[in-house]
């Protein structure tokens, strides 16, 4: 009987990740990187950075354009509901008063736009955005600490300006202290 060994795969480079000491740092190594051509990175900091959506050309999201249209939607919609309940199907006249009195419906016709929009951001944000609940940068060692006191770009493997040794200098060059190649 012969015994069946397994061996280990070499492991893949997925990105890297470098931390720096400041905000400053880390939103000047954005700009750097942007404008040399890299796109599939992150930078990620214990507190929001005035200027780093601008630095990584981020584009507006679009969720806030779902959200109105749904509670445009939302609202048209019960105000059409009704209009058609005391118009067309139960047609009464209730102390002389219109048929169709939308003053008194304000209330609700407000609290469904206000819910309809709050769904409509939360399906939009969820279709829209690249979301991932796991990825090997986050195994990283320097990852763990941005949310306490770290200032870490991580970039991907995939990007096509990518390369383990020329990214690596450059990442050192933009003020990094601290480096870490991620393989999974």
């Amino acid at each position: 009987m012969t015994a069946i060994t397994q061996a280990n795969p070499a492991k893949k480079v997925v990105g890297i990740v470098a931390r720096y000491e400041s905000p400053g740092e880390l939103l000047h190594a954005a700009e750097k990187l942007t404008g040399l051509g890299y796109r599939k990175f992150d930078a990620h900091s214990p507190f929001p950075i005035h200027g780093m959506d601008d630095a990584m050309r981020e584009k507006r999201s679009r969720v806030s354009y779902f959200a109105a249209a749904a509670a445009l939607f939302g609202g048209v919609g019960l105000l059409t509901l009704i209009w058609w309940v005391h118009t067309v199907a139960y047609p009464l006249i209730i102390s002389g008063k219109a048929f169709f009195s939308y003053q008194a419906f304000f209330p609700p016709i407000f609290a469904i736009s206000v819910l309809s929009a709050a769904f409509g951001a939360l399906i939009s944000f969820g279709g829209l955005m690249d979301l991932r609940f796991h990825h090997p940068l986050f195994e990283s060692e320097l990852f763990a600490t941005f949310s306490d006191d770290g200032f870490i770009i991580a970039i991907e493997a995939d990007d096509k300006n990518f390369d383990q040794v020329k990214t690596k200098e450059l990442l050192g060059s933009l003020g990094a202290v601290e480096l870490e190649m991620v393989e999974a």
